[in-house]
């Protein structure tokens, strides 16, 4: 391998994947390191469900080479493309299935197809300085053996701000004020699920969920992934009957559940693994082993008590804990939770937030109002450049949820979806910045979102476009629920907003 590169990228999940490839697609020598032997950080190692949503109010936010990714995933019978929720409470706008091994697959082909170099099994271990310039990575390898490689940008997106961190930059752990942190969650499925008996438990028990919805399919897929998607948050009836058995002990009140990928399979984001410091290793051990005993309780009261689920199995558990949030590093500029709620727009926009403030509740089970925070936003807002951009150290762009914002802003951006699209920013900034041999901060940023614009990223609302994708998802929902007329879950107050 070569030793000096154009751009380096610390981090293979989602926003790491889109920062080397948008680099490389631009013509960058680009390295990506990861820590693991295959991509996709969270969304594969943790086993997240769905991609958040690309999308607010039908309109595709994120766009360009995240959405170039999917359409691969889609070729490949790997995805179904973003799919329309019918209520948006608690899961967003869209839902973008997809198969975790296929992801795996798609992300390192089209990072070498793109001229990305991939360096599996190395950790980070130090940086490289010239006063307060980023100048290279050293990473350690199996067996001990260390590599140095230079570059003339490094990005951050280590999820945990590692590389900003080890260059000295300034940083908040969690909430400014009180450095309590979103809940971490061990995720998991089941496979050999009576899904169709799930969901009629569903039609027959409204009241005994917070929330539930149909899942619409906005294009063709691949026949082997066709099946009856639905996502719903509850069972607490069955909950109660169990905690007070005995039966089921894990951090939450209730259990959301929704489709894996394939027929048979159900998906769980359903543990809440709170109070760990997941940048400490031994809070962190602390954390790994809570949300597996956990994961234990919750399938077993799964096949227990909830119809559907009798001959059920767990067939994946994450191979390491879902951290929702850990350090926001400081930047040039740092956003707020109330410029996300009021769709602030900036002139150095280079990514667009869209997803509802979403905070889990860091002090006990109960959802959301006692702790925990679901606030849809006024508007899309925009995501400045500045962010992006540590405040005092050079030759370093950040990239996916350890950007500069606050914790209430972070509960916007940090779904895969938004991360996705900071990931292409910081790729983008970062090969011009290497090309036009500038520091980062010196970068003009109508550049960026000129070369954004060129790789289809949607830096702007296009209110034709905008206005032909709403008419579209209604009119696609109108003729699910026609076609599903006495089949649906969701709620009939939320299905009457789709009548003309």
């Amino acid at each position: 391998m070569k030793h000096i590169y154009d751009v380096i990228v610390v981090g293979g999940g989602p926003a790491g994947i889109m920062s080397a490839m948008t680099s490389g697609k631009l013509g960058a020598s680009t390295l990506l390191i990861e820590k693991n032997g295959f991509l996709g950080g969270s969304a594969t190692a943790s086993v997240l469900g769905p991609i958040s949503p690309f999308h607010y109010k039908d309109e595709q936010v994120i766009n360009g080479v995240p959405q170039e990714f999917m359409d691969r995933m889609v070729a490949e019978k790997g995805s179904t493309g973003h799919m329309k929720t019918l209520d948006p409470y608690g899961s967003g706008d869209s839902l973008g299935f997809y198969d975790r091994e296929k992801y795996k697959y798609v992300a390192a082909e089209m990072l070498c197809e793109y001229g990305v170099e991939i360096l599996y099994h190395c950790m980070l271990s130090s940086v490289e300085m010239e006063g307060d310039t980023v100048k290279g990575v050293t990473v350690m390898s199996k067996g001990g053996r260390k590599l140095s490689f230079r570059a003339h940008v490094i990005v951050d997106a280590t999820g945990d701000g590692d590389v900003a961190v080890l260059a000295g930059e300034n940083y908040t752990t969690g909430d400014a004020k009180t450095h309590k942190m979103s809940p971490s969650s061990a995720m998991f499925e089941m496979c050999n699920v009576d899904t169709e008996k799930v969901f009629r438990y569903m039609q027959e028990n409204p009241d005994d969920f917070e929330f539930i919805s149909d899942i619409v399919p906005m294009r063709e897929f691949d026949d082997r992934l066709k099946q009856h998607y639905f996502v719903g948050q509850g069972f607490m009836k069955l909950v109660k009957k169990a905690v007070e058995a005995g039966d089921l002990e894990f951090g939450r009140d209730s259990v959301i559940v929704l489709n894996g990928i394939h027929p048979g399979s159900m998906h769980f984001n359903a543990t809440r693994v709170a109070g760990y410091d997941e940048n400490d290793v031994i809070q962190r051990t602390s954390s790994e082993l809570d949300g597996r005993r956990q994961i234990n309780s919750v399938s077993e009261f799964m096949i227990k008590y909830v119809p559907g689920f009798e001959n059920a199995f767990v067939s994946v558990t994450n191979s390491e804990i879902g951290v929702r949030e850990s350090r926001h590093i400081e930047g040039e500029y740092t956003i707020t939770g109330q410029e996300a709620y009021e769709g602030t727009k900036f002139p150095d926009v280079v990514s667009r937030g869209y997803f509802p403030i979403d905070l889990h509740n860091p002090d006990g089970k109960s959802g959301y109002g006692n702790g925990g925070v679901w606030k849809e936003l006024k508007d899309t807002f925009d995501i400045p450049y500045r962010c992006l951009v540590p405040k005092h150290i050079d030759g370093l762009i950040l990239s996916g949820r350890c950007i500069s914002g606050t914790s209430e802003a972070h509960g916007s951006y940090r779904t895969q979806g938004g991360i996705m699209g900071i990931g292409q920013a910081a790729g983008a900034a970062a090969a011009l910045c290497a090309k036009n041999k500038v520091q980062p901060r010196e970068q003009d940023y109508h550049e960026i979102q000129q070369t954004l614009i060129g790789l289809g990223a949607s830096v702007f609302r296009d209110e034709e476009k905008t206005r032909q994708e709403k008419e579209r998802a209604r009119k696609i929902s109108q003729e699910y629920i026609r076609a599903h007329q006495g089949k649906l879950v969701t709620r009939p107050e939320i299905l009457k907003t789709y009548e003309d």
